[in-house]
């Protein structure tokens, strides 16, 4: 289901498992799926938050990232999870897969597991996702 449709549902409650697909954004605020839109608004409010963000790692080990800008990602998304809130909605993705190549239809699978990512976080510690964002920046001199 796409994310307007899982917010929009008065079915779905805490411990449900749901599949969804979006946009995957990261913002300052943390890692989440946007409903499909256009143009393309990492600010759009129609939005379920990914409860388990230090999947991050992961993710950028698999996905290449994007220049610069707003976010490092804004790829279409498939997840699997369980709803693990609703004000505000969010998700415990257990299975995720991005499509890295724009209308192709391909997805890649990029492994979440929690001793994965746990390593990573053993690592680095918990994934920062506060940076600067900056639209008009150029990254080829940072």
């Amino acid at each position: 289901m796409d994310v307007q449709e899982m917010l929009a549902s008065q079915e779905i409650r805490c411990g449900v498992h749901v599949e969804l697909s979006g946009w995957l954004v990261d913002t300052d605020d943390g890692l989440f799926v946007l409903g499909d839109h256009y143009p393309e608004d990492y600010c759009y409010p129609c939005r379920v938050k990914i409860e388990n963000g230090n999947i991050m790692y992961p993710i950028l080990e698999r996905i290449p990232s994007l220049g610069g800008g707003w976010s490092l990602l804004f790829y279409r998304a498939k997840i699997s999870g369980v709803v693990a809130g609703r004000s505000p909605w969010l998700i415990k993705v257990e299975n995720l897969s991005v499509e890295t190549d724009r209308g192709s239809g391909c997805y890649v699978v990029v492994n979440v597991d929690q001793e994965i990512v746990s390593e990573y976080v053993g690592k680095n510690g918990d994934y920062k996702f506060s940076r600067p964002r900056n639209p008009a920046r150029d990254w080829l001199t940072d």
